[in-house]
């Protein structure tokens, strides 16, 4: 039977790595995945060359394409018969790493998905990255000159958290929020400000709490360095400079001590992260739940039909996902994931009673 490349949409009469693909997209991947991805350039900077034209030459979305085409295949098994000793590819096809951030966002059409919500979770969450990197720039100390050993260094544009950033940063962050809401869900979109204020002020500490611990866990998975927000870092060696800028008659000892041994749940929320490693659609999920978090209804009980229908939603598509993967430890999987979500909803209410404490100590009294 006549089918067409699902990359560049020739003709063909056989399929390559277990999908519709030609033999041509099929030799360039091979090829190509065992390259530095950063060498690759899109041709026209948008990528977005293989949707403009499927017979593209533009390698970057070239590649993309077919990457994606191939993790979404239902029959990844065949991949094996073709590829010896394909490690990399076997990851690709089992639990990704991979890590959304501002990168991920896109002006692009969304090609038709199974999942499309989850598909609208990660767009969004990589629009509030973006929203976040560029509200945060201005906030930079304005010593830093941009010299190019520190453009290329590991820790590339993180500076250390000063207390006069805390408020400004989480601004930032609730103003993304509502964006994100109104962009992925169609229901909170069609809500009062004063409806979309309270869902995102009974989820906002969860939603903080995850994405301190995904971004850590990427950017600094082997120290106690933590994102507190999407530029400025906090480490407990870092305590004293961060107390600096507070304006408030405060007792340094008494508080360092306290930050210090706070930090320690921070940092496990960090450590569970890394350890599960969460692939793009699995953090899609946690960020949504954390989102619609069961908050929301015991703060706003008009909402709980709405809060359940959204997370049942989420868990369904993640379950299509599984389903696609054919996943053998799907059950465990989904199991492991749903105690980490708990562990960081028990860890953020924590923190929550902890800035509490740090009022008594004439901090964060704002």
């Amino acid at each position: 039977t006549m089918r067409n490349c699902l990359i560049c949409e020739v003709p063909i009469t056989e399929c390559h790595l277990g999908i519709d693909s030609c033999r041509a997209c099929c030799v360039f991947y091979k090829r190509t995945r065992k390259l530095d991805k950063e060498l690759l350039k899109c041709t026209t900077g948008m990528d977005d060359c293989i949707e403009l034209d499927p017979k593209t030459s533009c390698r970057k979305c070239r590649f993309r394409k077919f990457t994606y085409v191939l993790t979404k295949s239902s029959n990844p098994v065949s991949v094996k018969d073709e590829i010896e000793s394909d490690s990399d590819l076997e990851k690709q096809l089992g639990p990704s790493t991979s890590f959304l951030d501002h990168d991920s966002f896109t002006l692009m059409t969304a090609p038709p998905s199974a999942t499309p919500l989850l598909d609208r979770i990660k767009n969004g969450y990589g629009f509030v990255c973006a929203s976040r990197k560029t509200g945060e720039v201005p906030l930079i100390p304005s010593d830093f000159i941009p010299t190019q050993e520190k453009i290329e260094n590991a820790d590339k544009h993180f500076f250390p958290i000063t207390y006069d950033k805390i408020i400004p940063t989480a601004k930032i962050y609730l103003s993304a929020l509502f964006d994100f809401g109104s962009a992925v869900f169609h229901d909170y979109r069609s809500l009062t400000d004063k409806d979309k204020s309270a869902i995102i002020t009974s989820s906002f500490k969860h939603i903080v709490a995850l994405d301190l611990a995904y971004r850590s866990a990427n950017y600094f998975p082997d120290c106690d360095t933590r994102l507190v927000s999407y530029i400025f870092t906090a480490r407990n060696n870092d305590i004293d400079a961060f107390l600096d800028t507070c304006p408030n008659e405060i007792n340094k000892e008494e508080i360092s001590k306290a930050f210090r041994l706070n930090s320690k749940k921070l940092i496990s929320m960090k450590e569970d992260l890394k350890r599960f490693a969460p692939t793009d659609d699995e953090f899609a999920l946690l960020y949504g739940l954390s989102f619609w978090s069961s908050e929301v209804s015991l703060t706003c009980e008009e909402m709980t039909v709405m809060v359940e229908m959204n997370r049942k939603s989420i868990m369904e598509e993640l379950h299509t996902v599984y389903k696609q993967q054919g996943r053998r430890d799907y059950a465990a999987r989904l199991g492991e994931l749903m105690c980490v979500l708990s562990n960081i909803e028990e860890i953020s209410t924590l923190h929550q009673t902890n800035l509490e404490l740090y009022k008594l100590m004439n901090i964060f009294d704002f």
